[in-house]
């Protein structure tokens, strides 16, 4: 293996990615991003949006490799993942020896799923808002092992928190060995009270997968607090890293026995180094994470939380409004993000309805939001970042209306 040791001498680039006195929100933030001019972005959920001063760390973290890309590889590279480890579960609540970056959330689902030892017989439960990767996913390892699927149907629109509590504990058997679970929702939107599920779950000696795609940099997270027995989240959503940056935190007793799906060199040297060293690719996105919270310091974490929340659930209500539909869940389950429904003519709403519709707000109106046909109606995701402003939901329903 790699000695893996940060090398003193030849210093790799600044981990800050500092920027001076941030602007105001809205339109005043519009700069620190490379968005199109014109574009009404409303999907920042979907795959973000990197702002400059991250793009910039990005590049000289790429300049540093390039400079001596075997001595950073062999010197530097493991050091300095662990360092990432380190911030990244300072910021979500976890230390950073039970971390490993990967690429994306699925990755690690994949990772957990793939590694977890199921029975015939055996019974997992998700939810019928389980993201479609994951669920195509536990259908294979289910699959595989002769155990069975279990859905646990939350209803949507939803009221309270209660009722997707209500929801999983009701799938629950003496048979069930593992709980799959969304932070927050991808398609719907929903904040999920997943610490009470959690303490249900280990009640009955049930291990716990949450999928946090969503959770940081969106939701307060505070893996340790949770007591699930692993945790799976992606960085470059709303915490603002480049795209192929995610982790995973698993509970130490977990450890043994989690392994990535691609095996290489050090899959028999321990949690850490079998993930640390998945073979030769591009590093840099996860080393931007410390870059990332610095460009989100410049507005304060909970300055963030405030804006980005106030304005989806004010701007869901009014779209709402002036749609004459509803909204998907409470402000009690809502985060950065917002279900809203479309007006329905009674018919049966398919995926090419949604996929129309999406293409033809994007092509004709410049305005990106995702939409989605949900029980036989069409919904739309609504999403807040810094750079949004209310001018942009009244945008959209002034484009709605000369659709629909």
């Amino acid at each position: 293996m790699p000695s893996l040791k940060a090398n003193e001498k030849t210093q790799s680039p600044a981990l800050s990615g500092s920027v001076g006195p941030a602007p105001a929100f809205g339109v005043e933030a519009r700069p620190h991003f490379l968005l199109e001019p014109k574009a009404c972005y409303l999907n920042h959920g979907a795959f973000g949006a990197l702002s400059k001063p991250v793009m910039q760390a990005q590049s000289d973290w790429r300049v540093h490799v390039e400079r001596h890309p075997s001595r950073f590889m062999r010197d530097e590279l493991g050091g300095l993942q662990r360092r990432m480890a380190d911030a990244l579960g300072a910021y979500v609540g976890a230390s950073g020896e039970n971390i490993v970056l990967l690429d994306n959330a699925t990755t690690g689902m994949n990772a957990v799923l793939r590694s977890f030892v199921l029975m015939p017989g055996d019974e997992v439960v998700t939810t019928s808002h389980c993201y479609n990767s994951v669920l195509r996913t536990l259908e294979f390892v289910c699959d595989r092992a002769d155990s069975r699927l279990i859905i646990a149907d939350i209803p949507f629109p939803i009221e309270e928190p209660a009722q997707a509590f209500d929801a999983v504990f009701t799938a629950f058997s003496a048979r069930t060995r593992l709980l799959v679970i969304d932070h927050a929702t991808s398609k719907t939107a929903l904040v999920l009270p997943i610490a009470d599920i959690i303490a249900e779950a280990q009640e009955r000696g049930i291990a716990v997968l949450i999928d946090g795609a969503h959770g940081p940099g969106m939701l307060d997270v505070q893996i340790e607090r949770l007591g699930a027995d692993f945790y799976v989240a992606n960085a470059h959503k709303w915490l603002g890293a480049p795209r192929g940056a995610g982790m995973l935190w698993a509970a130490p007793e977990r450890q043994a026995f989690v392994r990535p799906t691609t095996i290489s060199h050090f899959v028999g040297d321990g949690f850490t180094a079998a993930f640390d060293w998945p073979g030769t690719k591009d590093f840099t996105p996860g080393l931007c994470i410390p870059a990332a919270l610095e460009f989100r310091r410049q507005w304060g974490e909970e300055a963030i939380t405030d804006y980005c929340g106030d304005l989806v659930k004010a701007a869901a209500r009014q779209v709402a409004k002036d749609l004459g539909t509803e909204r998907g869940a409470p402000d009690a389950m809502t985060g950065f993000m917002a279900s809203v429904a479309l007006p329905s003519d009674g018919t049966q709403a398919k995926k090419p309805e949604a996929e129309r519709l999406r293409r033809q707000l994007l092509e004709d109106f410049d305005i990106e939001i995702d939409v989605q046909a949900l029980d036989g109606r069409l919904w739309m995701r609504l999403c807040a970042y810094i750079y949004n402003q209310p001018s942009d939901y009244e945008q959209l329903v002034g484009a709605l209306k000369k659709i629909l």
